[in-house]
């Protein structure tokens, strides 16, 4: 008896690296299970099929970015996901489909025909390329998040934890010290997770441009009482995977090939992983670049920068921050870990009047016992009222601090 001949499996190229972790077998390629694309680079070797589930989600970090690109702001949500693998909407969205290859950028292969049965499949080459795109399932499907806001301790919990579907919001949050949050399970640091991860090892090895990581020992420095998934960032939002806030941060920095991100204070860098908690410390958005290194991004029109501090500059081992003009310390344990803060983290708790003045005439903008409603109100531009200059006032420099770097 003949042996058995294998069947011939594929790679799942998805950019922000595969949540299923399993190959693509030939016999399984129909429009149900798999999602085939295109890469621009005519010598990219790194496959050209995704996972249904795969390519939704990084369809939906491309949906996210393509909200707040030039014209594609005024459209309808109906309207993105039609114009999106059209030139229309291509050419404002292509930024963000970086390959894994480095060298080009994907889209949805709007002519592939995936026949019912699996066991084979059909190029259009013979010159009638356009006839599937007006079939129904070939539109781009919008997977939202449908997993219900949440709030946890700290400083603030990032705005776009609280979202759906839209990476604009106007909330951000509660103050340190509310009771009012969901608890999540508390996950165990005191031993590595290195069985958890060796199954998996072999599998990253797809050309993905963000680290697998292996054990959660980084944090074992920490107090006790938080080495939690309070204070540390574990788990997706949404179910398998489809966390807006990690798409985010990922395809942004896919695009601009960024795989290792500087600290702002210390400078030291740190690898950035591909599931939380993305980083030995947290992101956040500011509308100031705080040092070179930031990652610019553009945002319901406006460009802000993706900023990074490191844990130990969070928790004051690395870098004591004290303001120039009342001498407190500035505080940044409470922050969650591996997260993102869609706001500047300096400036959502001003400790003296003179963060509240104005960047042009030095005039109270509001007053000391005004407080805004939301961390993320102070990362807001606003007239002043004296000189009506716009700005974004309570944003300042991290010149405005005096550093000690501790040996």
């Amino acid at each position: 008896m003949a042996n058995q001949q294998p069947v011939p499996s594929y790679s799942c190229c998805v950019p922000l690296g595969c949540q299923i972790e399993e190959s693509i077998p030939n016999n399984a390629l129909t429009v149900n299970n798999v999602v085939k694309v295109i890469c621009n680079n005519e010598l990219c070797h790194e496959g050209q099929y995704m996972h249904k589930s795969c390519f939704d989600q990084w369809e939906e970090a491309v949906l996210t970015y393509l909200r707040s690109t030039g014209r594609a702001r005024s459209w309808s949500e109906k309207q993105r996901l039609q114009n999106l693998w059209t030139k229309k909407g291509y050419d404002l969205a292509y930024k963000a489909c970086g390959c894994k290859c480095g060298k080009g950028h994907l889209r949805k292969d709007l002519d592939w025909v995936a026949l019912k049965n699996g066991n084979t499949t059909c190029n259009d080459d013979n010159g009638k390329k356009k006839r599937n795109r007006k079939k129904k399932n070939d539109k781009p499907v919008l997977t939202l998040n449908g997993a219900a806001p949440q709030k946890q301790a700290g400083i603030g919990v990032p705005m776009m934890r609280n979202r759906s579907s839209s990476m604009s919001s106007t909330g951000s949050g509660s103050p340190p010290g509310s009771a009012d949050f969901t608890m999540s399970p508390t996950h165990g640091f005191g031993t590595t997770k290195k069985p958890f991860f060796n199954d998996r090892r072999e599998r990253h090895g797809s050309g993905n441009i963000f680290s697998r990581r292996h054990d959660y020992s980084s944090f074992n420095t920490l107090p006790r009482h938080k080495i939690n998934s309070y204070h540390i960032k574990m788990e997706d939002e949404g179910s398998h995977g489809n966390d807006e806030t990690r798409c985010f941060i990922l395809s942004t920095l896919s695009a601009s090939h960024v795989n290792r991100i500087s600290c702002i204070l210390c400078h030291n860098t740190m690898i950035i992983f591909d599931r939380y908690p993305l980083i030995d410390g947290t992101f956040f958005l500011s509308p100031r670049q705080h040092s070179k290194g930031c990652v610019p991004v553009k945002l319901d029109g406006r460009v802000q920068y993706l900023n990074a501090v490191c844990m130990s500059c969070l928790e004051g081992w690395n870098t004591n921050l004290r303001c120039r003009y009342c001498q407190n310390r500035w505080n940044g344990s409470d922050l969650i870990l591996g997260s993102m803060y869609s706001y500047d983290i300096f400036a959502a708790t001003p400790c003296c009047p003179e963060r509240l003045k104005c960047n042009n005439c030095h005039r109270m903008v509001i007053m000391p016992d005004h407080r805004l409603q939301f961390f993320s109100d102070y990362s807001h531009s606003v007239a002043c009222p004296n000189c009506g200059v716009i700005d974004f006032h309570f944003v300042k420099s991290l010149s405005t601090y005096n550093r000690r770097d501790r040996e």
